[in-house]
C-alpha cells in the first residue's frame, strides 16, 4: 500500500470513530463512580451562595439522594460529554419519573426541573454507552436507581454506626463504609466559610465495567477532601431561616 493509501486508510478510521458516537471517548475510563450526596449539606452550599435560593429536600430527611454515575479515569473526572448525537429525552424517562423525583432530586431547582438529570446524562451517561447495562438513556437511569437500592448510604452508614446529628473523624466514616461494603470509597466535605465547620457532602463508591463493586483507590479525590484536623458534621437538619420546600 502506498503512503497516500495508508494515510487515507487512517483518516477513514478516524472519521468512522468520530461519527460513531457510541465509541467516541466512551471506552476511555477505568471505573464507574456512583455518587450520593447528603441533601442537608447540598442545601447549606446552595444557601451560602445566595440567601434567595430555595432548597428542595426529600420528605424523609434521612434519605441520601443520587448525584450521578460517572465513568472516570483514575486521578481525574472524565471522560465527559461523549456523545452529542444522543441528546437528553425527558419523555423516555416517563416510566421512571416518579422514582427519579424521589431518589434523584434536584435540590436546587426542584421536581419541576429536569436540569440535573439532563446534565448527568449529557456529561456522564453518554460516556457509558459501551456497557450493555448502560447503553441507553433509560438503562443509565434505571441501573443507577437499582444501585441506590443496594448501596443506599442511609443504610450503609447506619449499619456502620454513623448517624445524622453527630460529628466524626473523616477516617472513621470511611472505615465504616469499608467495613460494611468490603471496599474503600471516598468522602467529600464542604466547609462553612464563617465557622470553619466541615459538613459531610458526598460519598462515592466505585464499580468496574461489569458493575462489580471495587476499591476507589486512584480515583479523583481519594480518599477525601475533608480537613482531617476537624470533625466532620453529619447534619440532621438545616437552619430554620433557610428557604426549604419538601418534595
Amino acid at each position: 500500500m502506498s503512503n497516500s493509501g495508508i494515510i487515507f486508510y487512517i483518516l477513514s478510521l478516524f472519521l468512522i470513530a468520530s461519527v460513531n458516537g457510541r465509541a467516541t471517548g466512551s471506552l476511555d475510563f477505568d471505573v464507574l463512580i456512583f455518587t450520593q450526596h447528603w441533601p442537608q449539606t447540598v442545601c447549606y452550599t446552595w444557601q451560602e451562595s445566595s440567601e434567595s435560593h430555595v432548597c428542595h429536600l426529600p420528605k424523609d430527611r434521612d434519605e441520601w439522594t443520587i448525584h450521578g454515575l460517572w465513568p472516570s479515569q483514575y486521578h481525574k473526572l472524565g471522560p465527559q460529554f461523549c456523545n452529542k448525537s444522543m441528546p437528553f429525552d425527558l419523555t423516555a424517562l416517563k416510566p421512571l419519573e416518579e422514582q427519579l423525583k424521589e431518589k434523584w432530586i434536584d435540590i436546587e431547582f426542584g421536581t419541576t426541573s429536569s436540569s440535573l438529570w439532563e446534565h448527568e446524562w449529557d456529561k456522564h451517561g453518554t460516556c457509558s454507552l459501551v456497557l450493555p447495562p448502560l447503553d441507553s438513556e433509560v438503562k443509565y437511569f434505571e441501573t443507577t436507581l437499582q444501585l441506590l437500592e443496594t448501596y443506599d448510604m442511609k443504610h450503609v452508614l447506619a449499619k456502620g454506626g454513623i448517624l445524622p446529628g453527630q460529628k466524626y473523624p473523616a477516617q472513621k466514616i470511611l472505615k465504616a463504609v469499608e467495613r460494611v461494603l468490603g471496599k474503600r470509597g471516598t468522602l467529600q466535605c464542604r466547609k462553612n466559610k464563617n465557622t470553619g465547620e466541615s459538613y459531610m457532602f458526598e460519598l462515592r463508591i466505585c464499580f468496574d465495567k461489569t458493575l462489580q463493586l471495587v476499591d476507589c483507590d486512584g480515583v479523583y479525590g481519594y480518599p477525601t477532601n475533608c480537613d482531617n484536623s476537624v470533625l466532620v458534621t453529619y447534619p440532621d437538619e438545616v437552619p430554620h431561616m433557610y428557604n426549604v420546600v419538601q418534595v
